[in-house]
């Protein structure tokens, strides 16, 4: 998202209304441009990119109420856009598609309805209506699961023995079943021994199990997996500090099969994204605290973390 030329676009568009709205508007862009996500380092300690790392929900209530107070004004469009992508990335995806609607809707002439990103292109709210419904047609067509609180099976844990510690996980009994049967399976025979955390953001994910990442070529890092692929078994189950859950990439209907994430700090807009299927029960600071060292040109870490191996503890 270009916010420079989002608000470089408004500026000229108040260029032709009264002075009173001029002003009135100039302080709603302030206050739009300020309640836009940043990408800002999580640590002083971390290096190489930045991280994008968004309260989704605090997001959408500022650009709501900038909503509101815009109403009537020329920055009501810019701002009903911005609130439509916070919803999207927040989750919320069919209070996005009404949002984008009404913006298509009330202002069918303006330059984010009708001027298209390159030539015989869309526009972006055009763009931004497509992936809602796509968005939306994948979640109608994976069931999600209704339950209440997860439960952690008292009768299996698995550690997980990095290079740099040990970290000891729990399974879900209520969620994602196959899931869980999958990664013991794989964990079993020895599938995940040697792989090496493979992509990493500080304090928000570590990204593990490719295959792949066993070899020294980098730029295949985090395309590999088993032969297989899992179906998604979405659940009220949210992505929460500690969750493990196994990762989907982009463009993949089905999950990659082996490669699975540690999330670092709650992100809830991951939810009907991927399928959570354990939690950490002792060890996050140390995957947290490898988050934040200094990362490559691929997001990963510069100083190599090997998985040993997993050990399955039964009771």
């Amino acid at each position: 998202m270009q916010n420079k030329l989002m608000l470089a676009v408004l500026l000229l568009a108040a260029a032709f209304v009264p002075a009173q709205e001029q002003k009135s508007s100039a302080q709603l862009m302030l206050d739009l441009d300020a309640a836009l996500p940043r990408q800002t380092e999580k640590s002083s300690q971390s290096q190489g990119m930045p991280t994008l790392a968004v309260d989704w929900e605090k997001c959408i209530a500022r650009l709501g109420e900038i909503v509101t107070r815009a109403a009537g004004t020329s920055v009501e469009p810019l701002a009903l856009y911005h609130l439509g992508n916070a919803l999207y990335n927040g989750g919320q995806v069919e209070e996005a598609l009404s949002t984008m609607r009404d913006l298509s809707d009330r202002f069918p002439t303006h330059a984010l309805v009708q001027l298209p990103l390159e030539k015989g292109g869309k526009s972006r709210v055009a763009r931004a209506l497509d992936d809602c419904v796509e968005e939306l047609g994948f979640r109608s067509k994976n069931k999600v699961i209704a339950l209440g609180k997860p439960q952690i099976d008292a009768t299996v844990t698995a550690t997980l023995h990095f290079s740099v510690g040990d970290v000891k996980i729990g399974f879900y009994t209520n969620v994602a079943p196959a899931h869980v049967k999958n990664f013991l399976d794989l964990a079993k025979r020895g599938f995940y021994d040697r792989t090496r955390i493979h992509h990493v953001a500080p304090g928000q994910w570590a990204k593990m199990g490719d295959p792949f990442s066993r070899d020294q070529s980098l730029d295949q890092w985090g395309k590999g997996g088993p032969e297989h692929v899992l179906d998604n078994e979405f659940s009220r189950a949210t992505h929460k500090k500690g969750v493990l859950s196994m990762w989907r990439g982009p463009g993949r209907p089905k999950s990659h099969g082996s490669q699975f994430m540690v999330v670092l700090a709650d992100q809830p807009h991951l939810d009907f994204v991927q399928t959570p299927f354990a939690e950490i029960l002792a060890g996050f600071d140390l995957l947290d605290a490898v988050s934040r060292k200094t990362r490559n040109q691929y997001e990963a870490p510069a100083e190599e973390v090997f998985l040993n191996g997993i050990t399955i503890e039964r009771k």
